[in-house]
């Protein structure tokens, strides 16, 4: 499988709102940020991935997310992550789904799991499922709980 890498420069959007979905991405190095209605909702960084709630949930873009630093992405396409995540234990599979539909609601979130059993889910995993899966809880984390 060759990935595809891309360099984005300051102030270039990778991705916008409301735009049809057919990738997620790696961030290599760089920084990014998350904008919804072109305000700032959040910050991307190296070793995270972006993109992946529309991929999961099969939706538009939610946010548009551009480059604050020079920046190297690397492309995740539809059908690799279905098979990153079919490939993983059904019930961290279903815990994934869950986490990505509580994100993409407004208000009234709740968190499915806690982290110690999100661990303990993940922990044969491989590492892009559990750092996909930490993260969207951390997220979800974050939005409830501040």
């Amino acid at each position: 499988m060759s990935l595809k890498k891309i360099r984005v420069l300051p102030d270039q959007y990778i991705v916008k709102q409301n735009d049809a979905a057919e990738t997620a991405f790696l961030v290599i190095s760089g920084g990014l940020v998350a904008e919804v209605n072109g305000k700032k909702v959040g910050k991307i960084e190296t070793g995270e991935i972006f993109g992946e709630l529309s991929l999961i949930l099969n939706e538009p873009r939610k946010a548009s997310i551009k480059a604050i630093v020079p920046s190297e992405v690397v492309e995740i396409k539809k059908k690799a992550l279905e098979a990153i995540l079919l490939s993983s234990n059904i019930e961290l599979h279903k815990a994934i789904n869950e986490m990505s539909k509580e994100l993409a609601k407004n208000d009234n979130q709740i968190l499915p799991i806690t982290k110690s059993e999100l661990l303990e889910l993940s922990k044969d995993s491989p590492n892009v499922i559990r750092a996909l899966a930490l993260q969207l809880h951390y997220r979800l984390s974050q939005r409830i709980f501040s």
